[in-house]
């Protein structure tokens, strides 16, 4: 395929044969421009000479000789192809040196560690490195490494595995070297400290030519990129970006590489560029300006006009790109004539498509009925299904779910033996809401979609009361609300058979129950004091107890916790009257406190109907309530 051509000025329509830079083994011509020079060390020496210390070699008799611009040219290309990588060019050496590719670390998290001064990062580091992999492979069955690592003022990156995750934060808390220093390591919400790119005078002079060119094409009003007939802008000719093929190739990449620079988020880089013309460019297929869609890709308005595309084949591989374009304009291409319904298939490549070649195709409310047609529904709820057998379940919940918040020693020793089993899992823990921090839980969390090696997954798998209370010493404490505010919660209760039967004396098993409850509890940070709401879900199998002990026993314990979203209420949906919820409520605050019913309601009602807040409300009031406040004796 031919590549993009632009006309310039002054410049026939003909383009020389093959390409400029050619890489690689075989027989090449020799070339009027200097070739690149490869130092010892594998690196591109940007600005020596090409042979010993000698000029570059001019160009063949009868052609002008321009060779600052061929240096601006190459400069520029340079900036293309290393631009994207971390690069530092080595003072008096004029030395690019690459680091290692990021597609090696695949399946990575970064984390965070502060609380030491890395002043002498360079001499301490490799000692703390040491420290943090020793410690994290304690008692695991493999070595534990740090991909790299990085500082970046008071803070140490570092690069694990996502199944080493756990290990690591486990350090969270640990003190290190002389002066005893707290390490705090946490999951970073911050990306990877990028190297500054150091560049030659001349590729910095290149670079602000180049972004001189983008301020005078950039329509602060519109948001659009003019990026269109680049072979008669009179700078980039100057630069010498088209003297070797014609071609506007090199100068469009090095633009969009300029371009995406400029922008320190992705989200501030879609709000200022919603738009881009490569109209007159001599395109004959995008596969050169394949980069718009990399760079661009939440773009609204996308001109291809007065170009050379001729089929649907030479946009093939901009199919799956653009998902959010509302303005298509392919005026003036010879596929207008060539594939009379181009345009039916371009509305199916861009869903999003409303305009194409000024005319419109389909309208916002078209597209919003469209998605909303696609999109998944929700499985209808119908609030709690307690099928509870002689009030088992509910008088075990009532005991539970207090004994969890005040006295898990007791807890466990009541409904927990040797056999039993308990699990946690974090899941949805990215939230811009204020709350503890995640930490105390990540280190412990058998989340499956996170933990995939089976030996981190029998590690979070705790089995037995003695090994279940040193983790639960470890979570903070919690403050679940009261069962008879059924706002919020949900809870279901069914029979389920097969459970273990502790005597031996039925092989096929007995009958157990088995509880699901989703509700929210408020959780107190020891480290920051910070308290917060979570959501969680626990899903409980029982049985019958072993001879001599309690007559129920926890046979599995599963808690899910996620960041915190209101209970649903099912009231109106299933015909509740709430008017009877809030009655009862009245009737268990009165049970508990002695107040009459009408004390009670008031009570309720200033706080919005939140039984925990009534009863505080209550504690703090009772020795100025009153006598009539309360049932005579």
């Amino acid at each position: 395929m031919a590549p993009p051509t632009g006309p310039r000025a002054g410049v026939s329509g003909a383009s020389t044969r093959g390409r400029g830079n050619t890489r690689g083994g075989g027989i090449q011509k020799r070339s009027a421009a200097p070739r690149t020079r490869i130092d010892r060390d594998g690196d591109i020496a940007m600005d020596a000479p090409a042979r010993g210390g000698a000029a570059p070699r001019g160009p063949s008799r009868g052609r002008k000789s321009n060779q600052a611009s061929r240096v601006s040219a190459r400069t520029a290309q340079n900036i293309i192809q290393y631009g994207s990588k971390e690069f530092t060019a080595e003072p008096g050496r004029g030395r690019v040196s690459l680091n290692p590719s990021k597609a090696r670390y695949a399946h990575t998290a970064v984390l965070t560690v502060t609380g030491l001064d890395f002043t002498d990062s360079h001499k301490q580091l490799p000692a703390l490195l040491s420290f943090l992999e020793r410690k994290a492979s304690k008692n695991q069955t493999k070595q534990i490494t740090i991909n790299k690592s990085v500082v970046d003022g008071s803070t140490l990156f570092i690069q694990v595995s996502k199944d080493d995750v756990p290990n690591f934060l486990h350090l969270d808390g640990f003190t290190y070297g002389p002066n005893s220093a707290k390490l705090a390591i946490a999951e970073s919400d911050k990306p990877w400290p990028q190297k500054k790119a150091q560049l030659t005078e001349q590729a910095a002079q290149t670079k602000e030519q180049l972004k001189g060119i983008l301020f005078n094409r950039y329509n602060v009003e519109t948001r659009i990129l003019d990026l269109s007939a680049l072979g008669q802008d009179p700078v980039l000719v100057s630069m010498g970006l088209f003297e070797r093929n014609n071609t506007a190739e090199k100068a469009f990449k090095a633009l969009v590489f300029i371009s995406d620079q400029q922008f320190d988020t992705a989200k501030a880089k879609a709000e200022a560029i919603q738009g881009v013309t490569l109209a007159s460019n001599g395109l004959s297929t995008i596969s050169p300006v394949f980069d718009l869609a990399e760079t661009f890709p939440n773009l609204k308005m996308l001109d291809l006009s007065n170009n050379k595309i001729e089929n649907m084949r030479q946009l093939t591989k901009w199919r799956q790109r653009f998902r959010s374009l509302e303005n298509l304009i392919m005026l003036g291409n010879p596929i207008e004539t060539q594939e009379p319904n181009y345009k039916t298939e371009l509305m199916q490549w861009f869903p999003n498509l409303q305009f194409l070649n000024g005319e419109q195709v389909r309208t916002a409310e078209e597209i919003a009925a469209r998605d909303a047609a696609t999109r998944p529904q929700p499985i209808p709820q119908a609030g709690s299904d307690f099928r509870d057998s002689d009030g088992v379940g509910e008088n075990f919940l009532r005991t539970f779910i207090p004994l969890y918040d005040s006295d898990r020693s007791t807890l466990l020793s009541t409904f927990y033996d040797e056999e039993s089993r308990f699990t946690l899992s974090v899941v949805n823990n990215k939230t811009d809401s204020p709350g503890p921090a995640w930490h105390s839980y990540l280190k412990f969390s058998r989340n499956m979609s996170r933990i995939t090696v089976d030996t981190a997954r029998t590690q979070r798998l705790f089995e037995g009361s003695a090994t279940i209370s040193n983790l639960w010493k470890q979570l903070p404490a919690t403050r679940h609300p009261d069962l008879v505010d059924q706002t919020k919660y949900i809870i279901d209760c069914h029979a389920i058979p097969g459970i273990p039967d502790p005597t031996g004396q039925s092989p096929a098993g007995v009958g157990g129950l088995l509880i699901t409850i989703h509700g929210q509890f408020e959780e107190a940070d020891k480290d920051s004091g910070k308290t917060g709401m979570r959501s969680f879900s626990r899903t409980l199998v029982l049985g019958p107890g072993r001879p001599g002990r309690n007559a129920i026993r926890v046979v599995s314990d599963m808690l899910m916790m996620r960041a915190f979203t209101p209970v649903p209420l099912f009231a109106a949906a299933v015909g509740i009257d709430v008017q009877e919820q809030r009655k009862a409520m009245v009737m268990e605050l009165t049970n508990r406190t002695k107040m009459t019913l009408e004390y009670s309601q008031m009570c309720l009602e200033g706080v919005d109907w939140d039984f925990d807040k009534a009863l505080v409300a209550f504690e703090e009031k009772k020795s100025i309530l009153p006598a009539d406040a309360f049932i005579a004796a």
